[in-house]
């Protein structure tokens, strides 16, 4: 075994990949991991439900949601279903003049177009009111979600690995990913062709990355899969023609292309005005549909550029006065388009490295956008008061509600006190820790490491790519780039070192330190036919 192999089996061993059956299946490049859908609780009673109306010819009605996971589990079950039947139609929710999940409004516009069964994806758990309305209504309704439960037992048909006494042995699928597991158990049943259930991974993939699911287990075989497709050359036209238009190449898609080449104009979309222009491109045939509806996809996400950086100049600001009123900052922003508070809320985290909610009016309600750090659920912290909120939702580092206006104040009162608890239990509650994978020597960055370190591809939650540690070290040759102290380039040795952030306080490290230890990730710099590897760097500490 050479020096290369070691590393990475070590880097494998300490992520709990030991065995060589565990390794072939990791480095797979047709992995096998996936499971039995009939294993998801109530999987069985739905698709029969789900058949019944398909022959009863039922005007059905796919309810998503209006983020990336959410447009892409509404393309999934639409070109499988439509296999089937022509009567299945969708609906997505105005993020602004609805909000998250199911709504009686939603459903009473659904009845008046002939809407008669309902599947959602991405949404529904915790609607069950919703539900009751809906089969009030003679609509029959059935759930399919990956969003966290109350520990009540379920009394509907809800289909979610994280629903109280669910079996299913992955708890990390996106909503794009039950959708296709329900996708698949129909397949068992009636005659799904191979290819739409091949090429519908594309999207898979896409909600998997772009909902920040981990990328392990299962997750990983779907991403592999649907960046495969992808990489030959894209099945689905618009998905293609708007990966052209990203400046993407579709022979050579990664997971971080998908996070922020692609995701975030899927996305943009439903943050400024409404999610189904997603379902509209990814449905279209037509060259000339496909170039407008990718183009008005593009203006929207220059528009989200827009608004998010006159947003984040307001809230930070508001940010740190909150900070006398204790670690939980609840900021409440003033005509801020409601559709890019979470991604302000989340700058604001990672400036603050505290969670974050920020607050806007919507009429009589204040609706609500959180993300937190890594040691704080948020959702668990906002769930003990849920009876303070209208509509609440989310998970473990994110969250979104609305409220009623007097609500706010003793909300605020409660999230500090509890966060103090939090921290007098943990002083470092707010301390990232610096986790890396392997120490390294500087001459041990070699080019034929960093190419065999493309096989942990697809990277991101929870696999990380590879990172290193140099211990001891004197940067040398140090430059900040473009007139930004953000950015900077230096040498340790030979070995080329780039930072995108935070330059001029690491260089303020290495001023005032004898030796520094020195964190990053391993990548290939090619310029002009010539390639050398460089240290992409995260962290540089004092050396200890």
């Amino acid at each position: 075994m050479n020096l290369n192999q070691e590393i990475i089996r070590e880097i494998l061993a300490k992520r709990g990949i030991e065995s060589e059956e565990e390794r072939k299946e990791y480095f797979a490049v047709r992995p096998q991991r996936t499971y039995d859908p009939y294993l998801l609780t109530n999987m069985e009673a739905v698709v029969d439900r789900i058949l019944e109306a398909i022959d009863g010819g039922k005007r059905i009605v796919i309810y998503g949601d209006y983020d990336a996971d959410g447009v892409t589990s509404t393309v999934v079950m639409l070109k499988v279903l439509r296999c089937l039947t022509d009567n299945v139609t969708y609906y997505i929710p105005s993020r602004l003049e609805e909000g998250y999940g199911l709504h009686n409004e939603s459903i009473d516009r659904i009845r008046e177009v002939g809407g008669e069964f309902i599947i959602t994806v991405d949404c529904g758990s915790s609607s069950l009111a919703e539900i009751e309305y809906a089969r009030s209504l003679g609509i029959d309704i059935v759930v399919t979600d990956h969003h966290n439960m109350k520990d009540d037992p379920v009394k509907e048909l809800i289909i979610n690995p994280k629903a109280p006494g669910d079996t299913y042995p992955f708890k990390g699928l996106a909503g794009v990913g039950v959708a296709y597991k329900l996708c698949l158990a129909i397949s068992r049943k009636r005659e799904i062709p191979r290819l739409v259930l091949s090429e519908v991974l594309e999207f898979v993939a896409i909600g998997t990355v772009a909902d920040i699911m981990p990328l392990l287990d299962e997750n990983r075989s779907f991403v592999k899969y649907g960046l495969m497709w992808m990489n030959r050359g894209c099945q689905n036209p618009g998905l293609r023609r708007l990966i052209e238009l990203s400046g993407l190449d579709c022979r050579n898609l990664t997971s971080t292309n998908i996070s922020f080449g692609i995701a975030p104009r899927i996305n943009a979309a439903g943050r400024v005005s409404d999610a189904d222009l997603g379902v509209k491109l990814f449905m279209a045939e037509s060259p000339e549909k496909i170039e407008k509806y990718c183009n008005d996809m593009i203006e929207r996400n220059n528009l989200r550029k827009k608004w998010q950086e006159e947003a984040y100049q307001q809230c930070i600001v508001k940010a740190r006065n909150e900070y006398r009123k204790g670690d939980f900052l609840l900021v409440e922003a003033e005509n801020v388009h409601e559709g890019i508070l979470g991604i302000v809320a989340g700058k604001i985290k990672e400036e603050s490295k505290r969670p974050t909610v920020i607050v806007t009016k919507n009429g009589d309600e204040y609706k609500g956008t959180g993300r937190s750090v890594e040691k704080v659920d948020i959702y668990e912290m906002l769930n003990r008061y849920r009876d303070c909120f209208i509509h609440f939702g989310g998970h473990r580092a994110a969250c979104g509600f609305t409220i009623a206006p007097e609500k706010l104040s003793e909300l605020r009162t409660n999230l500090n006190k509890d966060l103090a608890e939090m921290r007098s239990e943990d002083p470092d509650l707010f301390e990232k820790e610096i986790t890396y994978d392997l120490d390294l020597e500087p001459e041990e960055f070699t080019l034929e490491l960093a190419e065999e370190l493309r096989s942990f591809e697809p990277c991101g939650k929870d696999n990380e790519p590879p990172k290193f540690r140099i211990t001891f070290v004197v940067p040398e040759n140090w430059r900040f780039l473009k007139d930004d102290q953000r950015y900077a380039k230096f040498q340790i040795g030979d070995l080329d070192c780039i930072l995108f952030h935070d330059a001029k306080k690491y260089y303020d490290v290495i001023q005032n330190s004898e030796f520094v230890d020195v964190y990053g990730t391993m990548e290939i710099n090619t310029w002009r036919d010539q390639s050398r590897v460089q240290l992409q760097v995260s962290e540089i500490t004092p050396g200890m």
